[in-house]
Parts: C-alpha cells; sequence; structure tokens
C-alpha cells in the first residue's frame, strides 16, 4: 500500500541516521519498526510483574478495647464542640 506518511522532525532525523547506519531504505526501516510496534503493543503483558504497593506492619494497637475508643472519640467531639477558652 502507498501512503503519505508525515514525520515529526527528531522522527525523521531517527529514522534517517537508523537508515544510514544499516545501509537501508527509508521504506524498509518504517516497516520494521511498525512492525516491531504492533507486535509489542499485541503481546500480553503478562513477562511484567504485579504491582505491589508497599506495606509495613504497625505493631500492636494502642487501643484494644473498642468501648474505650468510642469513648474517646465521644470525649474529643464534645471538647472541639466546646468553646475556645482563654
Amino acid at each position: 500500500m502507498r501512503t503519505t506518511l508525515t514525520l515529526d522532525d527528531d522522527v525523521a532525523a531517527a529514522l534517517e541516521r537508523r537508515r544510514a547506519a544499516r545501509g537501508t531504505r527509508l521504506r524498509e526501516e518504517v516497516n520494521d519498526l511498525l512492525r516491531a510496534g504492533l507486535a509489542a503493543s499485541e503481546e500480553p503483558s503478562t513477562g511484567q510483574e504485579p504491582y505491589e504497593l508497599p506495606t509495613f506492619d504497625p505493631g500492636r494497637p494502642l487501643v484494644t478495647d473498642l468501648r474505650a475508643l468510642v469513648e474517646l472519640l465521644d470525649t474529643e467531639d464534645i471538647e472541639r464542640a466546646l468553646p475556645a477558652r482563654s
């Protein structure tokens, strides 16, 4: 298929350097690079390891009694609602 392809200046320069170094024609370079890019985009990404979020051990809980925690939070809510003392 014959088509017109508009390349950015940096891409055209890189293609020209690659073509000159390998002694190939521009058409061959474009086709080879497009084939490689298309093949890479179609491959499943099973080769990559899944990303793991960093974790840490928080240690033992500071509050073990849930009733005490509720009481503490209620007390804090009450203290925030009180007007500031001078």
